[in-house]
């Protein structure tokens, strides 16, 4: 496929046509948060900033980065410090996590300006900040990406780039391509990939039923995204993160012009691309499928072996699988699980 081209989406929803504005196609998320507080309060913490009754959440005697001990809710998690460890209290929310952290931010009528403003408040320090881009146009294919380049046709202030690429030894096929703007262990890069191949090959379906989905993900640490949210909180869209990171510090010119490619005019693409993430907002969309990776567990490594079971039950007229069920014994942590995923989100908010 050739930049600026289309391919009609395979869902039911009509045709994407080259010119067409479709506010879906492109869209902006937060990703990724981990904020510190110097409080060892953690009771504190969970009512006030997430504002979620702990009883609805497991505590696990450990931790990461030095963390001592965790209170989670699924991919919702606080980490707390020894008494001793100025390190203190840390919130941390992978993708999913945010996912599911917006539907208290929806039950409560707040967004994530007001949880950013809440941590402020708290003076906690923001560590890691990613804000993916999902681009279902897609204004350029990763690969024709890399290629330009690799052909000296980027200038950046990055001073590193990196790829990581796929293909299938059975026949060739060439999968998801991974292209990195700055190094893994700087303040800020970014990173542009093929989304459709890597949910292709998670839920196992084939990638010609994907339609065309380009991820591009900014992601901060430090003080870099602290001050990211600080802006965040001051112009309340994308602007001032997406331009300032991706435009510049990434720009892609035309072959033909002055030998100093700083001097080169910028390739349309890129133009078009870059005028329409001026526009984005921060998109939400909240989820309450907690404890997803359980099911999804059960799914997949223990209901073939369930279903024989059942199998041989029908079979002989026995019970042997519904006397499993029946007799097993939950564990606490199941039983928060299942509390959790019976009650209503406006019954865990503080």
């Amino acid at each position: 496929m050739t930049e600026g081209q289309v391919k009609p989406p395979h869902a039911n929803r009509g045709v994407v046509r080259k010119n067409e504005k479709d506010e879906e196609n492109l869209t902006s998320m937060v990703d990724y948060v981990r904020v510190s507080f110097k409080t060892h309060d953690v009771d504190h913490i969970i009512q006030n900033i997430l504002h979620i009754h702990k009883d609805f959440m497991t505590e696990k005697p450990k931790g990461f980065y030095g963390y001592v001990g965790t209170w989670e809710m699924d991919m919702i998690k606080v980490m707390y410090s020894a008494p001793d460890d100025e390190r203190g209290t840390l919130i941390e929310f992978s993708g999913k996590g945010c996912r599911q952290f917006e539907s208290f931010l929806e039950c409560r009528k707040k967004t994530w300006f007001d949880f950013f403003q809440d941590c402020l408040n708290e003076k906690g320090s923001f560590t890691r900040l990613d804000i993916a881009i999902d681009d279902k146009r897609t204004y350029f294919t990763i690969p024709s990406l890399l290629e330009k380049a690799q052909n000296g046709l980027c200038v950046s202030r990055f001073r590193k780039s990196d790829y990581n690429g796929s293909f299938d030894i059975g026949d060739g096929r060439l999968g998801g391509t991974t292209l990195y703007f700055g190094s893994k262990k700087s303040d800020a890069y970014l990173c542009f990939y093929e989304k459709n191949f890597e949910q292709a090959e998670k839920y196992n379906i084939p990638y010609e039923e994907m339609e065309d989905w380009n991820r591009y993900e900014i992601r901060l640490k430090n003080e870099r995204a602290h001050s990211a949210v600080c802006e965040l909180i001051k112009d309340r869209n994308l602007t001032s993160i997406g331009m300032a990171i991706i435009n510049n510090y990434v720009r892609f010119v035309e072959e033909d012009g002055p030998e100093e490619k700083r001097m080169r005019e910028t390739s349309p693409f890129w133009l078009e691309f870059i005028g329409d993430v001026k526009k984005l907002r921060l998109y939400t969309k909240p989820q309450t499928d907690f404890y997803q990776k359980s099911r999804n567990w059960l799914k997949n490594s223990c209901a073939p072996t369930m279903k024989m079971i059942l199998e041989a039950d029908r079979a002989l007229g026995q019970n042997d699988l519904s006397d499993m069920i029946i007799n097993a014994e939950l564990q606490e942590k199941h039983e928060k699980m299942l509390e959790t995923f019976l009650t209503p989100i406006h019954e865990m908010v503080v």
